[in-house]
């Protein structure tokens, strides 16, 4: 089925939203190893950026079936061979109206937005796009020695003319080479900051219940200890970063149960879905000292709302869900999307593809 992808002419229905540019994701498609015969083009979600987040978390929450598209997408998709879409939903009512469809392309890394399931009952391929993994590492280590250290507390003491060099953790402060730091999740951002951290010299525990210590030695990471337990990484990491996947078994997953077992002198960073963390629990558990504090860059609902605790509390750092946000890993995300694309066609690589394994791509 992919051969023809380069035997046979095509044709691409792409949909583009205010995040990416309709000629950047041409301009991928066509020079990409796929036989471009025709492209259309539709556009999805609001004009402004500031107000594509809570559309964002809408997708996120309620997945492919839950978010209207434009209704010409119904029509277009029939007669189509690949579509390639950034954020816009692909449901299942989408899929069948599609009578050609070869392919479906994403240039995110997550694909909360597609029925993969519809889409693998069709036999179609979904691949994705691991375009921002080191974006987010790097932000997350920004974020914990941030927090760790007190550099945006004293930044914000200093233009209110106050000095001082005493904060809330000034008895347990220390650096991340002294510190164990606790990845849940280790996924293609879990493992880019499990490398970057251990290449620091840090002690990095990471708990994930579908990779091996195999997998984790063909990544060059035998340094990283592998648990199973949940309990284990809570109680003995000084600093929980969260790196799981949204789908309906991790939502709400994170919670006051989790909380009551991390140590007082520990932090919790959430660099990854809003929806995998009770944050109400948060807010209790912050208030109540069950933890030192917190960074977030990402929210139960955003923007943020103005009123929230959290926007009060000295211990908390708060970004607005910039981690993965850089010219390389968004605007030029279709060019490593189709690049990835090719790697399939050229060496037949299926891992890169989401669904490899209950399709059959021929």
């Amino acid at each position: 089925m992919l051969k023809q992808l380069t035997e046979q002419p095509q044709k691409i229905l792409i949909i583009n939203d205010i995040n990416v540019d309709i000629n950047v994701m041409i301009d991928a498609v066509k020079k990409s190893r796929i036989n471009v015969k025709e492209i259309e083009t539709l556009y999805f979600g609001p004009n402004n950026k500031e107000e594509f987040p809570s559309l964002q978390l809408d997708i996120e929450r309620h997945g492919p079936e839950g978010v209207k598209i434009p209704q010409e997408a119904y029509e277009k998709i029939k007669d189509a061979d690949v579509l390639f879409v950034h954020f816009c939903p692909v449901s299942s009512k989408l899929i069948e109206k599609a009578e050609k469809l070869k392919l479906i392309m994403t240039n995110r890394g997550g694909v909360e937005h597609i029925n993969v399931d519809a889409a693998t009952a069709r036999n179609i391929p979904v691949v994705n796009c691991i375009r921002n993994a080191d974006a987010v590492a790097e932000f997350t280590i920004g974020m914990m020695i941030d927090l760790t250290r007190d550099i945006t507390l004293s930044h914000n003491y200093l233009h209110k003319k106050i000095w001082t060099r005493d904060y809330y953790n000034s008895a347990y402060q220390k650096t991340l080479g002294n510190s164990v730091v606790g990845l849940i999740g280790l996924g293609n951002v879990g493992i880019s900051l499990a490398r970057k951290l251990i290449g620091m010299g840090v002690k990095v525990i990471g708990y994930d219940e579908f990779i091996t210590e195999e997998q984790l030695k063909k990544k060059g990471l035998e340094q990283l200890e592998l648990t199973r337990d949940q309990d284990y990484i809570l109680s003995n990491s000084d600093i929980i970063s969260l790196h799981l996947r949204l789908v309906p078994e991790t939502e709400n997953w994170f919670t006051m149960k989790q909380f009551e077992k991390m140590k007082k002198e520990a932090y919790f960073i959430n660099s990854a879905r809003g929806g995998i963390l009770n944050y109400e629990d948060l807010r209790t558990a912050l208030k109540e000292g069950l933890i030192a504090g917190a960074a977030l860059d990402v929210f139960d609902s955003e923007p943020i709302r103005w009123d929230d605790p959290l926007l009060e509390m000295e211990n908390v750092l708060v970004a607005s869900h910039l981690a993965g946000t850089t010219l390389d890993s968004i605007a030029l995300s279709p060019y490593i999307l189709t690049r990835d694309i090719n790697e399939i066609l050229e060496k037949d690589i299926p891992d890169r593809i989401v669904n490899y394994r209950n399709i059959n791509i021929g």
